[in-house]
């Protein structure tokens, strides 16, 4: 009986070899995140500063930056278009805590500038610091009172 030239296993051989292409090329990929965390450090801050600056709502945080002396300064905006009374911001994570008491009224679109003191070790220059950030707040009219707005994403950055 001739084979007619069809090479029995050919597929299979073809078929380990692109498998074992994929899982060095995986691998490779891996290896990289590894050993320069760098990169994945600035992901994470480019997907803080994504939700932060255009899915959170009614509060955007627009800007921020944690100082050596634990004083973070954050541009905040109200993003809905009704009036609304920012009454405390709440923050805490890698050892941090702070508060903002005192309430402050934004119009639809308005931005304040906050700088806030915070508890905890001190922030080293270079070093990311990440932190969950939660702000309490009033309708204009008050019909309602206390509404929290809790950050899906936590607050990345780096230290200045």
């Amino acid at each position: 009986m001739k084979n007619f030239g069809i090479k029995k296993g050919q597929g299979a051989t073809e078929y380990l070899v692109l498998l074992a292409v994929v899982l060095i090329v995986a691998m490779v990929a891996i290896a990289l995140l590894g050993f320069f965390p760098g990169l994945a450090g600035d992901a994470k801050i480019a997907q803080s500063d994504a939700y932060w600056r255009g899915t959170a709502r009614p509060f955007a945080i627009l800007e921020h930056s944690l100082a050596s002396d634990n004083n973070i300064t954050m541009v905040v905006q109200n993003t809905e278009a009704d009036q609304r009374q920012l009454t405390n911001i709440s923050i805490g994570g890698s050892g941090y805590s702070g508060n903002l008491l005192n309430a402050s009224y934004f119009s639809a679109g308005e931005k304040h500038k906050f700088v806030l003191n915070l508890s905890g070790t001190a922030c080293t220059s270079g070093n990311t610091y990440e932190l969950y950030v939660n702000f309490t707040y009033n309708t204009a009219d008050n019909s309602i009172t206390g509404q929290k707005q809790y950050g899906e994403k936590t607050l990345v950055g780096k230290c200045n």
